[in-house]
């Protein structure tokens, strides 16, 4: 058995070069190289114990930024989704509502909406007024801190 073993280990290392197709003979080049050069560096990193914890933290830290970017990607993609089919969807409304009520309509609809929301912006101006001039009276300054 152990023939078999010395033989199987002298055939992958040294004769599988020479016995290999001209098509993988790049990819066994690329892959002694780097062992030739990765084998040395883990030596290194697993014979000095703080070598190898900094490089896991970096490692861990690298990561982790990633992880981060990754999601940060995700949520931003649906933030901008959302904005879009918001956007367009109220394109679409606004001009269905054109095209249903006719511009004459619409312009109407829009010059209502506006009294209204003017009535209630002056309402409350004036609420906020005499609050104002309430916290005066009572000697509160400016009236800066009225609504406790």
């Amino acid at each position: 058995m152990d023939v078999v073993q010395d033989w199987a280990t002298f055939l992958l290392q040294q004769a599988g070069r020479h016995m290999t197709p001209a098509y993988l003979r790049p990819i066994y080049t690329i892959t002694s190289t780097i062992r030739s050069y990765l084998l040395p560096l883990l030596d290194q990193i697993t014979k000095k114990p703080d070598l190898a914890s900094i490089v896991l933290l970096l490692i861990i830290l690298f990561l982790s930024l990633r992880i981060l970017n990754m999601l940060w990607r995700a949520v931003m993609f649906w933030v901008r989704l959302a904005y879009r089919v918001v956007f367009w969807g109220g394109l679409v409304m606004a001009g269905l509502w054109i095209y249903s009520r006719g511009v004459d309509g619409a312009v109407e609809d829009v010059g209502y909406w506006t009294g209204i929301w003017t009535k209630e912006y002056e309402y409350w101006k004036d609420q906020a007024e005499a609050a104002r001039l309430v916290g005066n009276r009572m000697g509160q300054g400016n009236g800066r801190n009225v609504w406790y």
